[in-house]
């Protein structure tokens, strides 16, 4: 008898391989969707981590700079928080500590000058240092007078005769929330001064949800805001104190003796961040919102308090 050797597959082998590739096809398939949209879910994640990772870089690094040469008194602190608004100062350093000019005496036997400043309501004459001075216009300075102390925003610098120089001055009564101007403050003919000081602020712009950064300002004070960060849906500012206490603001003025502005040895940020753009393939197509919490304690601030 004659055997014929048998090629290709029958009908039951056919249906099991297509079987067995369909599953191993499926299980490839339900896979590759998986990580695809694991992938666009950390894709979408990360967009906001990187935003807050940004926004708390930003922080730390003018944090740290807050409060370097100037302390802190009761009622003029170095960090001021109001509810969105964050505001931070020291006293710049270009290569050298700014300079304190002191005030320019006439010589006259009162102890004070007249109120308002020694050359006009809003003008004070100082004494250069070396024969130049290094204040601009536009610039935020310390007036000190004795222990009171008032900050002013210049308008304008300008020499004067007989190695002097004079500012000009917004006649604001506050300005990034502490007191300024002159008010009903003497100024003093000796123990008067005035010093260059670095502002930076942090507020939420509501209507387009972004985090603003300014260290510069315009003619009128109002600062000069630059985004950082958007998808911002929520900020909130808050100040620490010593004794493990936290406030929205300090106070010198109230009865408590704890919430002043010589207590302060750090600040907190809360921030409720979302993706700015929805993916369909991810948590429902709904944005994703995460908060973000930073607290930073400013190592002149922690200098000041154990020194």
């Amino acid at each position: 008898m004659t055997r014929h050797r048998r090629s290709g597959f029958t009908l039951v082998e056919l249906l099991m391989s297509m079987t067995i590739g369909m599953v191993v096809i499926t299980a490839a398939t339900s896979f590759s969707m998986s990580s695809w949209k694991t992938r666009r879910g950390w894709t979408v994640r990360e967009s906001v981590d990187r935003n807050a990772r940004f926004v708390g870089m930003s922080l730390a690094r003018d944090a740290q700079e807050t409060g370097v040469a100037i302390e802190s008194t009761p009622t003029f602190g170095t960090i001021g928080s109001f509810g969105d608004t964050l505001s931070l100062i020291s006293i710049p350093f270009t290569n050298v500590e700014a300079p304190v000019y002191p005030i320019y005496n006439d010589g006259d036997t009162l102890p004070n000058y007249p109120p308002g400043g020694n050359c006009g309501s809003t003008c004070i004459e100082f004494n250069q240092i070396g024969n130049t001075f290094m204040l601009r216009d536009g610039d935020f300075a310390r007036v000190q007078i004795g222990t009171t102390r008032r900050l002013l925003y210049l308008t304008s610098v300008s020499a004067s005769s007989g190695g002097r120089f004079r500012v000009y001055f917004l006649p604001a009564q506050r300005l990034i929330g502490r007191a300024a101007g002159l008010d009903s403050v003497l100024l003093t003919r000796s123990g008067t001064t005035i010093q260059k000081i670095k502002a930076v602020l942090y507020w939420r712009d509501a209507a387009s949800n972004t985090i603003m950064r300014a260290d510069q300002f315009t003619s009128a004070a109002i600062p000069i805001g630059r985004p950082i960060a958007t998808g911002t849906v929520d900020f909130r500012t808050s100040i620490l104190f010593t004794g493990n206490r936290e406030a929205a603001s300090y106070s010198g003025f109230d009865t408590d003796t704890l919430n002043d502005g010589n207590d302060i040895i750090g600040l907190r940020v809360r921030s409720r961040m979302k993706t700015e753009k929805a993916d369909p393939a991810v948590n429902n197509g709904q944005p994703i919102y995460r908060w973000y919490d930073w607290r930073m304690a400013p190592r002149n601030l922690m200098y000041e308090k154990n020194r």
